[in-house]
């Protein structure tokens, strides 16, 4: 037990290690590009400069980024809240799947960037507008494979544990749920990149906070370090995100973590 642990937790140093190592080499390639072109900073900034930036200017991005993330929270946690449950009442209802997927689909299609101004409408500028924009983007990809993962039961296990005296809700917690979580897993890992795509679209066209907002006002003052430096704490969220997520994937489906090995 303990050298498996040992044995993925030196892969998971060599994975790191190899990936700070490309980091570290774009950015010098960068850094001695710029300079021996000379480019000038309001062009292209060097890797040093918009990096100094996210120390000297630390609180100010610290709380762009908290208040993105927060959006990001809400907005996904509300779009898997409503996506997995409705994806199970599709599946299980013929008529649901034949009368709703569709509008769905529809919905899905539309371009945020339209649906946006019409939101700011509704609700006005705010949080409110965001949110509402992070949950479109992430509640299709995740409700798609959760019904993916709800389809995948053989139906003829259903016939055994009912035989067995199983409720309707002993077959879904120990039958249906277990082997829909891998597709939904892989809807909402699907799912938070497009609401980080979402929550910098809705920054961009309705917010007083954020690190959309914080790129939007740097460009106006023709700031690109501050440009970049507010692009690389999104990476950062991003990279947050994606790592509790992968985290939480190992911690409940540990026969995902087997098969990864």
């Amino acid at each position: 037990m303990a050298s498996a642990i040992a044995g993925r937790s030196g892969r998971a140093a060599v994975t790191a290690l190899q990936a700070a190592l490309a980091v570290a080499v774009l950015l010098g390639t960068w850094e001695i590009l710029v300079r021996v072109y000379e480019i000038p900073i309001w062009l292209v900034p060097k890797p040093s400069d918009f990096l100094a930036r996210l120390y000297t200017d630390a609180a100010l991005i610290a709380y762009h980024a908290a208040a993105t993330s927060w959006t990001i929270l809400l907005g996904f946690l509300l779009g898997v809240l409503v996506a997995v449950p409705l994806a199970l009442a599709i599946v299980s209802f013929g008529a649901l799947e034949r009368g709703l997927y569709p509008l769905i689909v529809f919905l899905n299609i539309m371009p945020k960037t339209v649906v946006g101004p019409i939101f700011v409408v509704w609700f006005g500028i705010g949080p409110l507008v965001s949110v509402f924009l992070v949950f479109l983007m992430c509640f299709f990809p995740v409700m798609v494979d959760s019904m993916s993962g709800f389809r995948a039961v053989d139906r003829r296990l259903f016939y055994i544990t009912r035989s067995m005296g199983a409720t309707r809700w002993q077959e879904f917690r120990h039958l249906r749920l277990p082997a829909a979580m891998g597709p939904i897993y892989a809807g909402m890992k699907i799912g938070i990149v497009k609401a980080i795509e979402g929550v910098i679209i809705a920054e961009f066209i309705a917010s007083q906070a954020g690190l959309g907002y914080l790129i939007m006002r740097a460009s106006g003052f023709m700031d690109l370090t501050l440009m970049f430096a507010a692009l690389v704490a999104t990476a950062l969220v991003a990279l947050l995100f994606n790592a509790v997520l992968t985290g939480g994937e190992r911690l409940l489906l540990p026969w995902a973590r087997h098969l990864q090995r």
